[in-house]
């Protein structure tokens, strides 16, 4: 009977020990989770808006009403597959950067303010010095159906392109694009002012040249989105975002990082061709704010 009575005192205290290691661990952990957000490594050589979007995110979350910490997914991955983790029940991904379409908005939760001011919707050629005399004789969309874009497969801007019948080439990634490039698999890679610049330096050894004559413009935005699984970071975000809006240190640190690129392209000298962009409800872009869209 003693032996008994000591049995159940050992296994009475053992799991009074392990309801408070329980009781002290897991808000901790779970207050840890709820506080990291996950963004996916996506795969490129080198990002060149990374600066810009980890200067962004950082202001953003300084203004936050809750604290978070980001950190970038283990492995790199494409769009397509970090939107899939988003959407999964225990996915890997939390927050992701891309351009915003009707379906994205759909499945995710969009913070709808434009990261680029709309610059991801004005677009200049990268081609190869082959085709550079050709190319400067574009002057409309009929002249432009000639020839054909490249595009990586996942991009929402290869459904914009078809539906304005331009031909396209895609690939299965995005570095492969300027090898293709260069060796002629498509005439021009369609690259938005937000972009062109710094690709163009990372990628010097392709020998490809930044078009001179014509600029695409169809209406789009790049965002923030968040995984429907956290609404609560979805408004904490946005609230951030709105703080950094009013404070004017947003539209401080987009010009700081976007002014000379914009300068560089020279619009008003370019013939611009204007697209549509069936796969985005126009209404659902903030247009009545002025304030967050880039004006040539």
């Amino acid at each position: 009977m003693q032996e008994f009575k000591r049995y159940m005192h050992q296994n009475l205290m053992l799991c009074i020990m392990l309801c408070m290691i329980f009781a002290f661990t897991s808000p901790c952990a779970v207050a840890k989770e709820n506080s990291l957000i996950r963004f996916p490594r996506l795969d490129v050589k080198a990002d060149p808006n990374e600066a810009y979007v980890l200067d962004l995110l950082q202001l953003i979350l300084q203004n936050t009403p809750k604290r978070y910490e980001y950190s970038p997914t283990k492995s790199r991955m494409l769009q397509g597959r970090a939107i899939y983790e988003m959407t999964r029940e225990h996915g890997d991904v939390d927050m992701i950067l891309t351009m915003t379409t009707d379906e994205r908005e759909k499945k995710l939760i969009p913070i709808r303010i434009p990261v680029d001011k709309g610059l991801i919707g004005w677009r200049v050629a990268l081609i190869s010095p082959k085709i550079k005399a050709d190319f400067s004789t574009i002057r409309s969309i009929d002249d432009l159906r000639k020839f054909t874009a490249g595009q990586e497969q996942d991009w929402p801007d290869v459904a914009i392109l078809k539906a304005n019948k331009l031909p396209v080439t895609t690939s299965s990634s995005f570095e492969p694009l300027f090898g293709m490039l260069q060796a002629g698999r498509f005439d021009y890679f369609p690259r938005s002012i937000f972009e062109v610049y710094g690709e163009l330096s990372n990628h010097q050894e392709y020998g490809v040249h930044l078009d001179q004559n014509i600029i695409l413009h169809y209406p789009a935005a790049v965002y923030f989105f968040v995984t429907p699984r956290r609404p609560q970071l979805a408004e904490d975000f946005r609230i951030g975002f709105e703080k950094v809006l009013a404070n004017g240190s947003f539209e401080k640190l987009f010009l700081k990082h976007n002014q000379a690129s914009i300068g560089k392209t020279n619009i008003k000298q370019r013939t611009v061709i204007k697209l549509n962009n069936p796969h985005l409800n126009i209404n659902s872009l903030p247009l009545q704010r002025s304030e967050l869209w880039f004006q040539p």
